[in-house]
């Protein structure tokens, strides 16, 4: 009983997090293929940029997976920036979700379990275990550092995200009213930026950590991943 009652969920934080998730799916949707007008604005063009900014950055990767490897890109990037930005957002009530360890935790968690599964689906069993036995030596070290990467994907984000809103709180508790709105626009400002380069940072070392346990384009793959769907 003791370790339930120890287990706490914060309704503001599942709130805003399943806020953000409707909004990154609506995104998406209305971003997809067949609802694109031929030269995309403002939203979708922002859209269209990530997408192919992500491919760029995965151009190295096999083409069979590289889809993949630009879809989950893009969608960690567009769920952390919302996510980052909910706070800002005049008037709102909920709180930026990646504020939270929890969620900041589960989305690391999520991002190495999908490389390590494409990983283990594309090298097949022994040959992804072999990348991590060559040299055996180094295999405790490699397998260290695969245990870190989740915590400090997760650490690295709720830092940023946890101090820039106690920023903003301290500013309003510090500062009288009127003084305190020409700050408060400006570290808003500031925040939206920090978000969008968290955000960037998350997706990106996400598609660097898909490069360590993928082959190289033209290594070879042992087994073809499943294909994606197209809706």
């Amino acid at each position: 009983m003791s370790a339930l009652k120890a287990v706490s969920i914060q309704a503001d934080i599942a709130i805003a997090t399943l806020a953000v998730g409707v909004l990154v799916v609506t995104l998406g949707l209305l971003a997809r293929p067949g609802s694109r007008p031929a030269t995309p604005r403002g939203i979708r063009l922002l859209w269209e940029m990530s997408i192919d900014v992500a491919d760029r950055a995965a151009a190295d990767l096999p083409d069979e997976v590289r889809g993949r490897v630009t879809a989950t890109a893009v969608t960690l990037f567009w769920f952390v920036a919302a996510a980052n930005w909910l706070h800002l957002i005049p008037g709102s009530p909920l709180p930026a979700p990646t504020s939270d360890i929890n969620l900041t935790l589960a989305l690391a968690l999520t991002a190495m379990g999908v490389v390590h599964l494409t990983g283990i689906q594309v090298r097949g069993p022994r040959g992804y275990w072999r990348h991590y036995l060559s040299p055996w030596w180094l295999a405790p070290v490699k397998i260290a550092e695969e245990a870190i990467k989740p915590m400090t994907l997760a650490l690295r984000l709720f830092g940023m995200v946890f101090a820039s809103a106690l920023m903003l709180l301290l500013i309003g508790e510090i500062l009288p009213t009127p003084a305190a709105v020409v700050p408060h626009v400006l570290w808003s400002l500031f925040d939206v930026f920090i978000g969008a380069i968290q955000a960037f940072i998350f997706a990106l070392l996400t598609i660097l950590y898909f490069q360590a346990v993928l082959p190289s384009s033209g290594g070879g793959l042992t087994r073809p991943p499943r294909p994606i769907p197209s809706r």
